[in-house]
């Protein structure tokens, strides 16, 4: 039973110093990560508005040409790359990491929970978010991608 109690105890001792330790992420984004982090955002804009230019194309109304469908097809692919690709420029160490975050941010990392409570916006790391709008962009397009 000592034994039980003394390993219980330094779990609870081990939880609560665990909790206290300070954060080695950085508080502000770095220049480079404000520069993917905008690139994300303008890739997937970009991407939602090709492909959304693509749908429009599928209404027989509409009369797109092949070379108009493919058109907006490969700046879809190019924008939906670019996604991809200013995400593996984003160093992910800053306290508004993705993957982890949602748009309102609730972990603190050890820090200063008035960090916590801010919104993520431009000064902000992009959140899970979105990659799940992301997602869902490309899942749409495979309705609309060309055969």
């Amino acid at each position: 039973m000592k034994t039980t109690n003394l390993i219980l105890f330094m779990a609870i001792l081990f939880l609560l110093v665990s909790c206290e330790k300070k954060s080695d992420l950085i508080i502000e984004m770095s220049e480079a990560d404000e520069i993917a982090t905008e690139g994300m955002e303008e890739a997937e804009h970009e991407a939602e508005e090709y492909n959304d230019s693509l749908a429009w194309c599928t209404d027989t109304s509409n009369a797109c040409t092949a070379i108009t469908i493919n058109y907006y097809d490969s700046l879809f692919h190019y924008h939906s790359d670019q996604f991809d690709f200013h995400h593996e420029n984003y160093s992910h160490n800053n306290l508004d990491d993705d993957h982890h975050h949602s748009a309102v941010n609730t972990h603190s990392h050890g820090n200063p929970p008035e960090h916590g409570e801010e919104e993520e916006g431009e000064d902000h790391g992009h959140s899970i978010e979105g990659h799940q709008e992301m997602a869902t962009i490309r899942a749409e397009h495979e309705e609309y991608h060309p055969n």
